[in-house]
């Protein structure tokens, strides 16, 4: 019994001595992260990994798209991909100077088309006698290419900032930006694979719409590179439907085309409709239709304000048609939803022009958007 006694005696002991050194532990650590700099550095770990594990995520969809672009590429008979990939990779266009706004949208045009111009011949050299539909497809890797390493090496070089300076708050900032970053590199990612198929995606909304009127034009032409028009009549109303030439991963100048076919037709024009896809707001319905006043075309300025301009020189009313989806599903295989709103909006084009125009009149409808998938 003595025994049996004595090994719980030490038992409880010993028991004592670990709860003694448990509390003497927790109180050390506590006092260390009072400590100045230890809770800071402590949190910059923690949020780093965070991060660090997000970006990681990035840089595989980076090279995913890289691979693809690769495999592209060497299916058409390039033998070395891999520095025109990472040439395309790391193209940049420096803004104009907007100090001195004078005539700033004609040397914002310059630098974009410069810059769409240097890519394609840079494709054409690379693989000649490339035909224009896998050309489109190629100028488009390499934009989702360009805009993931771009978000790529731009989160990296904050994260890197971040723990060289032990800042907290640059990394907290990280943290609430990081993620919606991630969903949109996927988006890219996806959208590389759709339109490598030559899919129409949810931004080919617009010229699908026009695709419908195009169907009945009895004259086609090009009023401007990579664009298409066609006249046609409807109840009495002269059309002058206008869209990117598909089915080409393209989307066009639309705006220079409507400056020229307006020229064209003198300013005799009644009234210009625009269909374009729109991002919705979180909560609103994928497909949902909207009816507006201006310009819709997701556009950096030059060819938006080319409409706007001949539209303000020949006092010619501007309408708006919207279909509403999220960014992914904007660039990504067109969803059935969108696809049944194409004849939608093509209904509320209809109305609007029966309201406001009259027989005898000019209307231009334009179709903005990528026309991959959709000829005319």
């Amino acid at each position: 019994m003595s025994l049996i006694a004595l090994a719980q005696t030490s038992l409880n002991q010993a028991n004592s001595l670990y709860y003694i050194l448990t509390y003497v532990l927790f109180f050390v650590l506590l006092f260390l992260l009072y400590l100045p700099g230890v809770n800071t550095r402590l949190t910059v770990s923690m949020l780093a990994r965070g991060i660090e594990s997000q970006l990681s995520m990035i840089e595989k969809y980076l090279n995913e798209s890289k691979g693809k672009m690769e495999q592209l590429l060497k299916e058409r008979g390039v033998q070395d991909p891999k520095p025109f990939i990472e040439r395309i990779s790391e193209m940049f266009i420096i803004d104009p100077v907007s100090v001195e706004p004078t005539d700033i949208i004609s040397r914002m045009r310059l630098l974009i088309r410069s810059g769409e111009d240097k890519i394609r011949d840079l494709i054409t050299l690379m693989v000649p006698n490339i035909d224009s539909v896998n050309r489109s497809k190629l100028e488009v890797s390499a934009e989702v290419v360009n805009s993931l390493n771009l978000i790529y090496k731009v989160i990296r070089h904050y994260l890197i900032l971040a723990k060289k300076l032990n800042s907290v708050v640059l990394l907290y900032q990280l943290q609430f930006v990081v993620p919606q970053l991630v969903k949109m590199s996927e988006a890219y990612s996806k959208a590389m694979n759709t339109f490598i198929r030559g899919i129409p995606v949810g931004d080919s909304l617009g010229p699908l719409v026009a695709a419908y009127l195009f169907m009945k034009a009895d004259k086609k032409w090009s009023p401007s590179r990579d664009t298409v028009a066609g006249e046609l009549e409807f109840e009495g109303r002269k059309l002058i439907v206008v869209k990117a030439e598909g089915p080409m991963a393209t989307v066009g100048r639309p705006g220079e085309a409507v400056a020229n076919v307006i020229e064209e037709y003198r300013g005799k024009v009644s009234r210009i409709i625009t269909v374009d896809a729109a991002l919705k707001l979180e909560g609103e319905k994928t497909g949902s239709i909207a009816e507006g006043t201006g310009v819709a075309m997701g556009d950096p300025g030059p060819e938006k304000i080319s409409i706007e301009r001949v539209a303000v020189k020949y006092n010619i009313p501007i309408d708006a048609v919207i279909v509403k989806m999220s960014m992914e599903e904007a660039i990504t295989e067109m969803r059935k939803e969108i696809y049944q709103a194409a004849s939608k909006a093509l209904e509320l084009v209809k109305k609007i022009i029966l309201e406001r125009t009259k027989a005898g009149d000019v209307v231009v409808v334009v179709g903005v958007g990528n026309t991959v998938g959709v000829a005319q």
